[in-house]
């Protein structure tokens, strides 16, 4: 008789595979590209099983192009997954395994209690589709739509979807796995150094502390605000001291050093008061861990040996208090360098203030016991949120309208649903390439039905903090003859300072905004242009013809609506107590196979406990279930040291 779990593989590889054609070919940009990268990321998980331990988190901080597909459901990390899975699940299906198929086998809790929460999320996903009034399939929808409660249940299905590979790779060696993970977590950390660096040299500048810019790197999910960076941060940094400890030689400590001194810059210009105590705190527990470790003992003999130290000698100590001196030089001088960090610091008390009466609204949106038994739904804290408060309205919308029959396809950008207060905080954004000192006219063909105000704006931008710009403010009314076409044809040259493009080395980023200003109003544009003087053309899709492809909404200053800033409070909202109960089980069983269980002994084990101490500090004060790459990463650690436990002891056969 076949085994059931050679097909079970099999059918999950086909499927993922088909999946991942089926989002390359709909990728906005090259879906040709995509296509390419999707089957050489899978060659290149077949051929070495457990590379892709490496790839994946090395990948994780760049394989998102938001602004430039206008995707939010959907991201290029996704296809990455995708092919991993698909590769992972062919190879299972071809190997026999070691052990015989039984129907009837024990279960562990941990397996329980993933169970149990795979079904609370599912229940929680099935809640937030219906409450969004179903499923309707759409490639760019946004975070008022049933496609984000998949948006917000992905994380969890890639990274269970992973678990037999987890399985296989320790299987084949644990040593190489772990090494394997950390390697690729510190390729993901250069990556997202280099971004930071890249980032404050074009906009800030590196050594200005003053001026209110807060990194984001390649975070695009912080277009609402959010804590992306944060998270990542705080799960990725232990890694950092694992490379500093396995260094052998001293040219590899060094590296290892200078990546300390670069994640702490990162760390430090977020300006985020939780990054400072997640990256700090997992360090002191990560000490006492691979203290502990190294002399052999469990938590249950410390109080005995205390008074054992060990020393240490050569280069190492002298390296080590060097760096330690460098940290807290670099410490001093950028949380003393600028007025940004001290402003934020004076207004904690008034900040907490606030944050406690936005977290009690978020609690509030729990009105019945179907609520707390599996929440409001997955993905719809946003939309629960903006229709119950009247301090957390959508400060603007974004939708397209289908073209029938001589009538085109539309872009509606609406205003603020209520409040004047929230004029020019939400814009509908392309991302263009400035160029340095050129003037620009923007066209549009556009409808309203009531008198409104639209700003056009080009300007040298990351994400969040616009630097130059060039504007043109049209203020419409609607067409006076109802016997003529309501569509307006208006052409406006775009007024402002000349770009200046940046260092050679940080070129600046350019975005094109569309914002409409009045509550409750909106616009509908049949057409949007935007062109250099020499009548070069710089948008894409600006007829709409391809749905929302490249048109990427953004927020600014204000994010209430989008986050509830906890951790546990939107899993306990989205998911309900179960929910909640259930995830904290499951990551309190990883973290006490690490510190007391079957994975203390594992080399690796230290700093995977670091890291996961990290991002539930950081969940304290900040969302992570939101942004799926970070959520996917949380998860997929959390069930590497599941899996690293049961390798640590295998069952026997």
């Amino acid at each position: 008789m076949a085994d059931p779990r050679r097909w079970v593989s099999a059918l999950l590889a086909l499927a993922c595979g088909a999946a991942g054609i089926g989002w390359a070919l709909a990728h906005p940009l090259s879906p040709m590209l995509a296509l390419a990268g999707l089957y050489l990321a899978a060659m290149v998980a077949l051929w070495w099983p457990g590379i892709w331990l490496f790839a994946v988190p090395a990948c994780l901080p760049f394989l998102n192009f938001a602004p430039w597909t206008g995707w939010l459901v959907f991201e290029e990390f996704d296809l990455l997954l995708l092919a991993v899975l698909a590769a992972g699940y062919f190879r299972l299906a071809r190997t026999p395994r070691d052990t015989a198929f039984r129907w009837r086998q024990p279960l562990s809790f941990s397996t329980a209690i993933l169970a149990l929460f795979g079904v609370a999320s599912l229940l929680s996903l099935a809640r937030g589709l219906l409450d969004a009034g179903g499923l309707t399939w759409g490639w760019f929808q946004g975070y008022g739509d049933a496609m984000n409660s998949l948006r917000a249940a992905k994380s969890l299905l890639w990274a269970t979807l992973c678990i037999p590979l987890l399985a296989d790779a320790l299987r084949q060696s644990v040593l190489q796995s772990c090494k394997r993970l950390a390697a690729g977590m510190l390729v993901g950390l250069v990556v997202v150094v280099g971004a930071v660096l890249w980032e404050r040299a074009a906009f800030p500048g590196w050594f200005n502390f003053t001026s209110k810019y807060r990194t984001t790197a390649l975070f695009w999910e912080m277009h609402v605000g959010g804590a992306a960076i944060d998270a990542y941060l705080a799960l990725a940094t232990p890694f950092v001291a694992w490379a500093l400890r396995s260094a052998r030689r001293p040219w590899q400590w060094a590296w290892g050093a200078l990546l300390a001194v670069l994640v702490t810059y990162a760390g430090l210009t977020t300006f985020s008061r939780g990054v400072y105590l997640s990256m700090v705190a997992p360090l002191v527990l990560l000490g006492l861990l691979l203290w502990v470790q190294q002399a052999g003992l469990d938590l249950r003999a410390l109080a005995i040996s205390l008074w054992q130290r060990r020393r240490s000698r050569g280069w190492r100590a002298k390296a080590a208090w060097a760096l330690s001196i460098a940290l807290v030089v670099e410490v001093v001088g950028v949380l003393n360098g600028g007025s940004f960090m001290a402003s934020r610091l004076t207004a904690t008390e008034r900040d907490f203030g606030s944050r406690m009466a936005h977290w009690q609204r978020g609690l509030d949106l729990l009105r019945d016991p179907l609520d707390w038994s599996t929440g409001i739904g997955l993905g719809r804290l946003p939309s629960h949120y903006a229709r119950s408060y009247p301090e957390g309205v959508w400060p603007g919308h974004m939708a397209w309208q289908a073209g029938q029959g001589t009538e085109p396809a539309q872009m509606r950008v609406s205003g603020p649903d209520a409040d004047d207060d929230l004029d020019g905080l939400f814009a509908v954004t392309q991302r263009v390439r400035p160029v340095p000192g050129a003037r620009y006219r923007a066209s549009v063909q556009v409808r309203v039905d009531a008198p409104t105000g639209v700003y056009l704006q080009l300007c040298e931008r990351h994400l969040l903090y616009p630097a130059r710009c060039q504007n043109a403010y049209l203020a419409l009314k609607p067409v006076a003859d109802p016997a003529a076409s309501p569509w307006q044809r208006i052409s406006v040259p775009l007024q402002g300072p000349r770009f200046q493009g940046g260092p050679w080395f940080a070129p600046r980023l350019g975005m094109f905004s569309v914002m409409v200003l009045d509550a409750n109003a909106h616009a509908d544009f049949r057409s949007i242009g935007l062109q250099t003087t020499d009548r070069q053309p710089l948008l894409s899709n600006g007829d709409f013809a391809q749905n929302l492809a490249h048109w990427f909404p953004a927020a600014r200053f204000y994010f209430l609506p989008w986050h509830i800033d906890n951790l546990y409070l939107e899993v306990l909202v989205e998911r309900g107590l179960p929910g909640l109960l259930l995830g904290a089980a499951l990551v309190g069983t990883a973290l006490w196979q690490l510190v007391l269980g079957r994975a203390r002994r594992q080399p690796l084990a230290p700093y995977l406990a670091a890291s996961l101490c990290g991002v539930l500090l950081v969940g304290l004060v900040s969302s992570v279930m939101d942004v799926p790459r970070v959520a996917f990463l949380l998860f997929l650690l959390a069930f590497f040291t599941l899996q690293l436990a049961r390798a640590s002891h295998p069952p026997e056969p």
